[in-house]
């Protein structure tokens, strides 16, 4: 139901979601990930986000995973990126080239990666997987993920806490107590911000949200 209900707002370009600007939590917060070089990063759900451009700017390898074709096409052609295309392991796998170099995004589900997919990859970042997610897929997004990611990658995740009577998901609301039920046994959590207030609700406002708060977490695969 799900994946369907992704496909369809693809389909359709219902995507609202989509940010045309890199996120400014990224951009302040990345560095607190203290890596050694440029370090593969894992962007999962990953749409057709101009934050796998500005991590690849920095010298990072970006290996994005998305459900929807047509928005990994979308990224490269939006950004006049030069593409190859090749099926690999049940996912059609964009791969960047010429200046794109070192910039895929494997088109499937995420549920069927491996750890062997992401081997290489050392650091990710959430912006919009597990606040995309409900209740019930949302535990089975944080148990792979844990799976997938290997012993002392880190990652930023990103999440956002609303009345849920005031407004349905997505994007879905996740609360701080659900981030460390479903990451803690596997992960290292660290809050870097929190900000609270109606400014932060942007385009929410419309679907009758008055307040909204944000979490910067900083997460270390134990």
């Amino acid at each position: 139901m799900e994946a369907a209900y992704w496909q369809k707002a693809w389909s359709e370009d219902r995507i609202g979601f989509h940010q045309k600007n890199v996120n400014s939590r990224l951009v302040q917060y990345w560095p607190k990930l203290e890596l050694s070089g440029p370090v593969p990063v894992f962007v999962p759900l990953c749409g057709k986000s101009t934050d796998m451009l500005w991590l690849h700017e920095q010298g990072h390898p970006v290996m994005g995973v998305e459900l929807s074709a047509k928005a990994a096409e979308a990224f490269f052609c939006d950004n006049e990126l030069e593409y190859s295309i090749k099926e690999q392991s049940g996912f059609t796998v964009f791969e960047g080239i010429k200046a794109a170099a070192g910039l895929d995004i494997w088109a499937g589900d995420f549920f069927s990666l491996s750890p062997e997919h992401v081997a290489k990859c050392g650091a990710y970042f959430d912006r919009a997987a597990m606040i995309a997610l409900p209740d019930a897929l949302r535990a089975d997004y944080c148990s792979h993920l844990a799976n997938l990611m290997k012993a002392t990658s880190a990652g930023l995740l990103l999440t956002i806490t609303y009345d849920q009577s005031l407004m349905n998901g997505p994007p879905h609301s996740v609360t701080d107590e659900n981030v460390r039920k479903l990451l803690g046994n596997a992960f290292d959590i660290c809050t870097l911000e929190h900000y609270s207030g109606a400014e932060r609700l942007g385009n929410l406002a419309k679907r009758g949200l008055e307040t909204l708060d944000e979490r910067v977490y900083l997460l270390k695969r134990n």
